[in-house]
């Protein structure tokens, strides 16, 4: 099986197959492999000519967008994803702050805003210079695009080295087909939703967005699902999926019990996948399918266990490093061989990991939302009167838990969280409120330990 080291040795190979590479529309069309490749060998050398550095681009599941992804690497060009589904607002700000010297974007206004947004003045070039013919990077943002996100620079190199390494443990052929679902500004939905398909021969079926997600599996009928839970459960639950779908993979976050037990009383084989931004996605995977949850190591990863339950990585697929836009641009690569992930587990006797929580101020919810804690603790502190106070999740929900409390506070805290979260999208409100007359732990120096609160252990 070949390891790919960049797109344009990919390219060399599409330009030979007139297989289908990627289905979408409705009626449903087509495009071969050497079409693509056509198509973006002419786009990067439209790049060049335009002497493109850097380039924003507005994710969606158009072929157009694809096309663009892939020409700015081998053009030589950086690109910085961001989510369609981000308010304009928010992707002007994002604009204004990456600086790039083009941008694609599929909706012709927000085009036209964005570039309104964009700085007059040419960005710093903060990334070190591609030699001659290197292909350039892709910028992912880890948690959203907020100000305590962190902007991954990754190369193809490492993300092809990944597909490789996916393929390893679970591989896709000429004829299955993936459907894609999942955002390509995120990379868990650009490396299994879209580079491993089309590393390995698949045919990749566009999702035509959240309007359709019950009936695109009927429609392009797919053998291959990569997902997050919150999606799948909903499939499960309104019997949406395909009679030929057999293999689903779940990133992201780990699935509900009910949700892998209906996957499994379907005869379908149920992957969980865990990975990080930082290391191009993924780490670790199912291989025992009676034991979904137990992952076990990609090729050439070495997971360990640090004396705190802390997850430690070494990987082939690392990035180069964290790229900071405020107060003025900067890049870090990235140090060392190994990666704490702020993620907390263990490992079985036969060396599969179990995760089972995370050490970091972040929230991942079901359906991909990350909650940064501390941006929710701070606004909440002075409206309850207090800061002992942390963000913890309970059955994959936020739940605010408040030390030091009587129960008699319930009621005046609860309505305080009511109205904050109608300030939030639904996905990120707080579920629950749980008070505790004992303080919360914390370190010497102040510091909450998120990772020792227990939601089931309230003393009210």
């Amino acid at each position: 099986m070949q390891i790919y080291r960049t797109f344009s040795e990919l390219l060399e190979d599409w330009s030979l197959s007139s297989a289908p590479a990627l289905l979408y529309g409705d009626p449903i069309s087509s495009i071969s492999y050497s079409e693509l490749a056509g198509l973006i060998r002419r786009e990067a050398e439209n790049i060049r000519s335009e002497r493109a550095v850097r380039r924003l681009i507005v994710t969606d599941h158009e072929v157009r967008t694809i096309v663009n992804i892939f020409a700015c690497a081998v053009a030589g060009c950086d690109t910085v994803l961001a989510d369609e589904s981000l308010n304009d607002e928010t992707l002007a700000t994002i604009t204004k702050m990456v600086c790039p010297d083009s941008i694609h974007c599929s909706d012709r206004d927000l085009y036209e805003y964005l570039c309104e947004s964009r700085p007059k003045k040419p960005h710093p070039f903060a990334l070190p210079r591609h030699k001659a013919g290197e292909e350039g990077c892709l910028i992912f943002f880890t948690s959203g695009t907020t100000s305590k996100s962190k902007a991954v620079v990754l190369t193809p190199r490492s993300l092809l080295r990944c597909t490789y390494s996916g393929q390893c443990m679970l591989s896709c052929h000429p004829d299955d087909v993936l459907l894609s679902v999942l955002p390509f500004s995120h990379v868990f939905g650009f490396v299994c939703g879209l580079l491993w398909g089309l590393t390995y021969g698949a045919t990749v079926a566009l999702g035509r967005g959240s309007k359709y997600l019950l009936a695109d599996c009927e429609h392009f009928r797919p053998t291959i699902l990569p997902t997050v839970p919150s999606i799948i459960s909903v499939l499960v639950q309104r019997r949406s999926l395909n009679r030929e779908l057999s293999t689903v993979l779940i990133g992201a976050a780990p699935p509900n019990t009910e949700t892998t037990l209906a996957l499994g009383n379907s005869g379908r084989k149920i992957y969980v996948g865990y990975g990080l931004t930082e290391t191009s996605s993924g780490l670790a995977i199912t291989k025992n399918l009676s034991e979904p949850n137990e992952l076990y190591p990609c090729p050439d990863v070495d997971i360990c266990i640090e004396a705190d339950g802390e997850i430690s990585v070494t990987t082939p697929c690392m990035m180069e490093g964290y790229l900071t836009f405020a107060p003025k641009e900067s890049f870090t690569p990235a140090h060392g061989k190994r990666f704490y992930t702020g993620d907390l587990g263990f490992l079985t006797r036969d060396g599969a990991l179990v995760l089972t929580g995370r050490k970091k101020d972040l929230l991942i919810l079901p359906d991909g939302t990350k909650i940064f804690c501390p941006d929710y603790e701070e606004a909440l502190a002075p409206m309850i009167g207090t800061d002992d106070i942390a963000l913890v999740l309970r059955d994959h929900k936020p739940v605010l838990i408040v030390g030091g409390m009587s129960s008699d506070r319930y009621q005046s805290i609860a309505t305080v969280v009511e109205d904050f979260n109608s300030m939030k999208p639904h996905s990120g409100r707080i579920y629950d409120v749980i008070l505790q007359e004992a303080p919360l732990p914390r370190t010497s120096a102040g510091k909450l330990r998120r990772w020792q609160v227990d939601p089931d252990n309230s003393n009210l």
